[in-house]
């Protein structure tokens, strides 16, 4: 099983070591095919944010990372150039531009949903993240353009808060205790995930989650909430941009 070295709180680390547990050639796509790691910064895709990319290097060799995807229990780094063949030392190195995008439109997802949540007891019920916007879907929610502003001011006064971004592991029954209602679907988290990794804002929201966050909510920077649509009965979807 590849130890995951960004968990739970180490995100902003760039570079790392590793051996190769697995590699496979294959046909498929625009790679050349696959390397299991036994350690690894890179964020496979999941929870709504896309995979890290980013080089592997080995001796002379160098090789692109162009998605990460866990598939039969495996972490699985797709390689665009030669692969590096098992029981290979590398050296790894994520795209830190891309990353740092991804947390912090991820923590954005988490300080709106919390806004929406406790203003208008809406829940998340599924968002996507991008590094350029992101959108999310709330329900039960019927939005109208002076919800919006709303919104987008609350989201911007808490962000000026300059909260602290907390993230750990938990057992499940202390999460189960702790989150409140409508902030989570525990209920889709397979009961064998034990402990959790949860991203807490302040003292007060609490989410479980095992994307990639910033370290306090001050480096969101500024949200702009550019477009509302119906998404189906009482499914309002917001998108989001950040201002660099």
């Amino acid at each position: 099983m590849t130890e995951e070295l960004y968990l739970p709180d180490n995100e902003y680390q760039r570079e790392f070591e590793a051996e190769v547990a697995k590699s496979r050639e294959t046909t498929e796509g625009d790679h050349g095919g696959y390397i299991c790691l036994d350690r690894t910064l890179f964020y496979k895709e999941g929870g709504g944010q896309p995979a890290d990319t980013g080089t592997i290097h080995w001796g002379e060799n160098k090789s692109k990372v162009v998605d990460v995807q866990r598939d039969h229990g495996e972490i699985r780094h797709y390689i665009q150039g030669e692969l590096p063949e098992a029981e290979t030392d590398i050296k790894g190195e994520i795209d830190w531009e891309r990353r740092y995008k991804h947390m912090r439109m991820h923590t954005a997802q988490h300080v709106v949903s919390w806004v929406v949540l406790n203003r208008y007891s809406a829940s998340t019920a599924g968002n996507q993240i991008h590094e350029d916007y992101s959108r999310i879907d709330f329900e039960p929610a019927d939005f109208d353009e002076g919800d919006v502003e709303k919104i987008e001011r609350s989201v911007n006064t808490l962000i000026e808060r300059e909260l602290e971004v907390e993230k750990k592991y938990m057992s499940r029954e202390q999460v189960e205790e702790a989150v409140e209602e409508g902030r989570t679907n525990l209920d889709i988290i397979p009961e064998h995930v034990d402990p959790l990794r949860i991203v807490i804002i302040g003292e007060n929201d609490l989410c479980p989650c095992g994307g990639t966050h910033v370290g306090n909510i001050k480096e969101i920077g500024k949200i702009n909430l550019t477009d509302r649509k119906s998404k189906g009965a009482e499914v309002e979807r917001l998108e989001f941009e950040l201002e660099e």
